[in-house]
């Protein structure tokens, strides 16, 4: 019997795949509700970032929230075309920084409230499924990079 034949019937046990799975499913709940503003879950995310950060060097966005830099620079330079982040060059020619623009801003406020109903939602079904226990350990997975 070969690594497939054993490994096959148990179905897909695998922390990495069950992790994306997951997220995906939440994901679609949470573009479900921001796509009145126009915004996607992922675009939304890094928005909240750049708010959070303003002016910070995208090296160091990009460590914050865990995502690589050049997929970071990717999304912000489609949320630049957007109008919605401005890109600055640091003291560093290589340094860029990141900042909303009025755009993002705006974007971003109409976005809010359409989010926190797509976190309640989330959380609504999610609480009876999950303890604080395992909300923390889903936290802590971030730190297994």
């Amino acid at each position: 019997m070969d690594i497939v034949d054993q490994l096959a019937p148990r179905g897909f046990d695998c922390v990495c795949g069950n992790l994306r799975m997951a997220a995906r499913a939440v994901t679609s709940v949470y573009d479900r509700h921001l796509r009145e503003a126009g915004v996607q879950a992922s675009q939304m995310a890094v928005l909240w970032a750049v708010a959070g950060t303003q002016g910070l060097a995208v090296k160091q966005l990009a460590a914050r929230i865990a995502m690589d830099e050049t997929t970071l620079i990717r999304n912000l330079r489609g949320l630049e075309r957007q109008g919605w982040v401005a890109l600055a060059v640091g003291g560093d020619r290589r340094r860029r920084l990141a900042s909303l623009t009025d755009e993002g801003r705006a974007v971003f406020a109409k976005a809010l409230p359409l989010w926190k109903k797509a976190q309640q939602e989330v959380s609504a079904v999610l609480e009876d499924k999950l303890s604080e226990t395992n909300r923390k350990l889903l936290r802590l997975t971030r730190a297994v990079a």
